[in-house]
């Protein structure tokens, strides 16, 4: 482009000087005249060599300019691609949010701790109700077992139902729910844990272990 800048321009000065030196040659003068003419030729060739000095750097500025123009709309148009990550952390966030869970034993601390007996029973009618599946909460426990594969129920008289509770001498990071009542004689200290077998229950037997109650 340049080039072409310039090669323009050289022809256009050959021209204007063929053209002017021809005007001389066929209109001669006295020697005075021709120093003036020669003078304002000389002007005027200086004039002309601005004026086009002037041209050529709009051009090539203009050249310039019309270069870095889709550089900055193609870095615009890159840039929103940027958020195409930005849904797979949202996805996550949401993910672990939506889950249903109980709070793990260690993610809080309990209000107090305590020691107390605990036996386990089942959903048999012989050791429960006419409603061997219903607790004293009426959250349906055979049911919740087999969509989740959770045992988390436990008996108790001396706390409030829906109390949440732990048992870290048996299960690490497990939590469990009052949802059930004992026989009236068994008062403060005493739980029953619900599992989903007879013998699982049966083979438990009786132990003194520690509860935390949140």
């Amino acid at each position: 482009m340049i080039h072409s800048v310039r090669s323009i321009r050289f022809k256009y000065t050959q021209v204007n000087l063929g053209y002017t030196f021809l005007l001389v040659l066929i209109e001669p003068g006295q020697p005075d005249q021709e120093q003036d003419s020669m003078k304002i030729f000389g002007r005027k060739i200086k004039k002309r060599e601005l004026l086009e000095n002037a041209m050529g750097l709009a051009i090539i500025l203009a050249f310039v300019v019309d270069m870095m123009v889709p550089r900055v709309v193609s870095a615009q148009a890159v840039e929103p691609q940027a958020y195409l990550f930005a849904p797979l952390i949202d996805n996550a966030q949401i993910t672990e949010a939506v889950q249903p869970m109980f709070p793990r034993s260690g993610e809080k601390k309990p209000v107090r701790t305590i020691w107390v007996i605990a036996t386990a029973y089942s959903s048999d009618p012989a050791q429960t109700d006419d409603t061997p599946c219903i607790p004293a909460s009426g959250y349906d426990l055979c049911a919740a077992y087999e969509a989740n594969g959770v045992a988390d129920t436990i008996a108790a008289n001396f706390l409030p139902l829906h109390t949440q509770v732990s048992l870290p001498d048996l299960y690490t990071n497990q939590t469990f729910v009052v949802r059930d009542r004992m026989n009236k004689k068994y008062g403060y200290g005493r739980i029953d844990i619900w599992m989903p077998t007879y013998k699982e229950a049966k083979d438990f037997g009786v132990q003194r272990i520690q509860m935390n109650i949140y």
